[in-house]
Formats: structure tokens, sequence, C-alpha cells
């Protein structure tokens, strides 16, 4: 065995030329199916990563008409006892509770349908760290009346700058409309630019007093400390509070948890894809070298060889040609995503803006997992036994002595 190895490997540098474009060619593959794995890795991650922590947290509650209407009328009983037994939860890290009305906005320039969003400015800032997005003006720390943060591209729209003055129209818990003034404290920017667009955010009290009949809330968003208990505090809730609307974020948007039991499946399919197609550049090399060596081939069956010895020198001489460019391969591959991910990759100059407008951060950091690896490692495996059969196979047709007739 060791005889047919060491001879399998030699062979393998016989041409060193064809061989080290085969290598090239499969490193290379490997090198740019695992980087752009990485990458769109890195963009599932951080997309799921910000939906959750930035948007929609873990779960919410609302009022089973809201999520239909979405009128500032269908509220949460008892929200506040709702809120206080959920903070006193072990498993929650953090909660919101949120007043929401639809309504219109108006500047001197322009105006535009909008979500007033009403919240508790610590609450917000411990479940989605939303003080972190403002980008120019100050995060509910005046004390003066009627503060509203305004999105950044909603804000050069209507021309405002922090001190600008809105008009901000919204119907009452009665269905009859109000308007009230109020002063632009903050422009805020997160990584979904369309959201920014639509959604405006004011303290909560202040709207609350507009909206009348008590302190309403239309949302409770809840993050948790381990989203592997997400099933059991949800179970628990909808037993104690099976009035109200309680859904995780697979619920709210199926899109988020979609894509990301999608990904891993959709990046893999591309890797087949690339080793296929690397797996045919082996197999015409292979094919070669059996033609080439057809006098060598008939020589070594007719001084004793069997063809079980000859079958498994080619297929070593595959594998080793496979292995060796798939090792530099994953290297070089892994070795970049290991670079690139301390920086991240910005993104901003092919498409940032089109990449924020659906929730996407133009920093990409790629990242990959060793799952992937180790698949990887198999699929490479199978790569080079599908690559081999066949010319080992035309190995065997040979008749020793015919082969050592040809020229």
């Amino acid at each position: 065995m060791n005889g047919i190895v060491k001879i399998s490997w030699r062979n393998v540098w016989r041409n060193k030329r064809r061989s080290l474009v085969i290598l090239m060619a499969v490193a290379l593959g490997l090198w740019g199916g695992i980087f752009a794995t990485g990458l769109a890795t890195g963009m599932v991650t951080q997309r799921f990563r910000i939906a959750i922590e930035r948007q929609i947290s873990h779960m919410q509650i609302h009022h089973p008409k809201f999520i239909d209407y979405d009128e500032v009328k269908y509220h949460i009983p008892e929200a506040a006892e709702l809120v206080s037994h959920l903070s006193s939860d072990d498993f929650v890290m953090s909660v919101s509770a949120r007043t929401m009305a639809s309504g219109m906005v108006a500047s001197s320039a322009i105006t535009a349908g909008v979500q007033i969003i009403g919240v508790d400015a610590e609450q917000e800032r411990a479940t989605t760290r939303f003080d972190e997005f403002v980008v120019d003006g100050d995060y509910f720390t005046d004390a003066g009346r009627n503060p509203v943060i305004v999105g950044k591209r909603l804000a050069d729209k209507m021309k405002i700058e922090p001190g600008s003055r809105l008009v901000l129209t919204f119907p009452d818990m009665q269905g009859e409309i109000v308007r009230a003034s109020f002063r632009v404290a903050g422009i805020y920017q997160t990584t979904h630019t369309q959201l920014d667009e639509l959604r405006l955010y004011v303290r909560r009290s202040d709207l609350q007093a507009l909206v009348g009949e008590g302190e309403p809330v239309n949302e409770i968003a809840i993050l948790l400390n381990d989203v592997e208990h997400l099933s059991d505090v949800i179970a628990q809730l909808k037993n104690r509070y099976p009035e109200l609307s309680i859904r995780s974020y697979a619920e709210i948007s199926p899109e988020v948890s979609y894509m990301q039991e999608m990904a891993g499946i959709t990046y893999l399919v591309i890797i087949i894809i690339i080793l296929l197609a690397l797996a045919f550049g082996l197999l015409n090399t292979m094919l070669m070298t059996v033609y080439e060596r057809t006098r060598e081939l008939g020589m070594l069956m007719a001084v004793g060889m069997n063809k079980k010895r000859v079958f498994l020198m080619v297929m070593l001489e595959t594998t080793f040609l496979t292995f060796t460019g798939a090792i530099v391969g994953i290297l070089l591959g892994g070795g970049t995503v290991w670079l690139t991910a301390r920086n991240g990759v910005d993104l901003s100059g092919v498409g940032g803006d089109t990449l924020t407008d659906f929730g996407y951060d133009a920093v990409v950091i790629p990242e990959l997992h060793t799952s992937f690896f180790l698949n990887l490692v198999i699929l490479v495996l199978c790569t080079s036994f599908l690559a081999s059969v066949y010319p080992a196979f035309k190995a065997l047709k040979m008749r020793p002595a015919e082969a050592i007739r040809k020229d």
C-alpha cells in the first residue's frame, strides 16, 4: 500500500506544469467560493442581528386588532402590569412599551405619511440601543415640550434640522383628528433607510397625552437573554394572557427567519456548483494522463500489477491533485475571511444605498462556521472520487499486450 501511495504522489508531479495549472484552478475556485460564502453569511448574520436587536426584538405583544387595523384605540389592557411582570422575568433582558399612531407630518416644505412611535427613552435605549442611531442633535435629553426624532432620509426630504418645527396630525382614541406642534430634537440614521423615511419617534408620555384616555400602549417589544428560551417564554405568556397577540420574530418578519434557515443550504449549493465545474477539469486532466501513460500502465499490468492496484493508483493521483489544491484554496479563503473580518468589507461603493434600503449594513463582516469547512472537506472528497472513477475504469479496460505495443 505504501508503495502505491508513493508512486501516485510522484506521478502527480511528473508533469509539473499541468498539475500546477489544475491545482491553481482548484485553489482559486475554492478561494473565491469560500470568500463569497463568507461575505454572504456575514450579510445574513448582520441582517438577522439588526432585525432582532435594533428593530423587532425577539418577540412582540399587541392587541389582536391592532395588527389588522393599526389604530391607537386598540391598545394592550393593563400594559403597566404586563411590563412589570416581564421585567421581573429571569429570561428577559429588556422590555420597551410603545404607543403608536399612523398620521401625517408637515413642514414648511412638504407633507408626508408617517408612523408615529411613542417610546420611553430609557426602555428603548436598553432594548434597541436607538440612541446610538442619532447622528445629529440629541436623544430626548432636553426636557423641552414635544421633542421628535426624525429619520435622516425624511429630514433631507422635508429640509429640516434639529430645532425645526413640525406639525403632526393623527387620530386619537375616539378617532378624532389631533394636530400638535413638535420640535426636532435629533435626526437618526439606521441601516434600513426605507424605514427611516416612514418612522419618527416621540416621547411616549407626550403622545399618550395627545391621544387621551389614560396611558395606552399598543406594542411591547421584548429582548431575551438567550433566544433558546423564546418558545418557553411565548408559551408561558400565551397561557397567562390568551386574549393578546404574542408573536416571535419569525412570525413578525418571516423573511428574516427564512433567510437565515436557507442561507446555509444556498451557500453549500454554490460550493457544489464550483466543485462540479472543477471536477470536469480534473476528469479531463486524468483522462489525458491515462492516455499518455497507456504503454506504461500496460507494462505495469504485464509484470503483475493487478487491476485493483491500477484502479487505486489512478484514484490516489486524483485525490492528491484535488486535496493539494483544496488545502491551498481553503487556507487562502479562510485567511481572507479572517483578515477582512477585522474591519469588514465596505460595499458602499458598489451598492451601499441599495443595501441600506433593504436593511443591510454597507460594511459587511465576513464569517464562516466550522461546520462549513467540515462539509467542504466532504464535498472535496466526493469531487475527487467522481473525477477519478471514469479515468480509472478506462485504465482497467486496457489490455496489457495491446497497450505495450502502442507508440
